[in-house]
């Protein structure tokens, strides 16, 4: 059953809540080392996207979870994709820093898009969309959607801000056609190249929340 419009009003309640315990597990839960905390957190923050999607009767293709628009979706986003890795390797370059390769690049390439398949799923197919039936405009679900998830990757600035950048044009492009598929592929070859072609001391090994201080070369 969808929700009515009214319930589709409070829909953004459910990111929020979201968003907020991650934020408190990475600055206070994670932080303990108690794995008696850390894994109840987690598993009410892994199961809040899930349950929603079942609350709202969400359908797989609703979700992005298809492969019969794929086509269409890996053209754009890998259009997208490509001049986001021109982009990030030009910032890269005026910063003195080329392209390296750095140990476990190819395990980092086969297997970092199922991580992005996560974050896009929780980006995307809940965050992105409940907000959206809140406030109606895609672009306006699309700014909420990216800030929120870049204030997740605080204080690591560069990661955030790329985030947020990039998470703008991932909701566009996943409301133009949802397909999480091809999002997860851009979501997690991006995030290799821009491991290898920014400086380390940048990125502090895409450290968020205390353990961004604690990095060391």
């Amino acid at each position: 059953m969808k929700p009515t419009r009214n319930s589709s009003r409070g829909s953004a309640l459910e990111p929020l809540l979201f968003v907020a315990l991650a934020l408190l597990y990475v600055w206070v839960v994670q932080p303990t080392d108690n794995d008696w905390i850390r894994v109840p957190v987690m598993t009410v923050i892994v199961l809040i996207p899930f349950v929603s999607a079942f609350r709202h009767g969400d359908s797989l293709g609703e979700l992005g979870l298809r492969i019969d628009n794929i086509g269409a979706s890996a053209a754009q986003v890998g259009a997208a994709t490509a001049a986001g890795a021109i982009v990030v390797v030009a910032i890269g370059l005026l910063a003195g820093h080329a392209p390296e390769s750095r140990p476990g690049i190819v395990r980092a390439i086969l297997l970092y898009p199922f991580w992005g398949l996560a974050q896009q799923y929780a980006m995307q197919s809940f965050t992105f969309r409940r907000i959206r039936e809140s406030v109606g405009s895609p672009v306006a679900a699309a700014s909420m959607a990216a800030v929120l998830f870049g204030a997740v990757h605080w204080p690591n600035l560069p990661l955030a801000l790329v985030t947020a950048i990039g998470g703008v044009v991932w909701c566009l492009l996943f409301h133009r056609t949802p397909n999480l598929i091809t999002l997860a592929l851009s979501h997690g070859w991006l995030a290799v190249l821009l491991r290898a072609a920014w400086p380390a001391e940048w990125l502090h090994n895409l450290r968020i929340g205390p353990s961004y201080w604690t990095w060391t070369p």
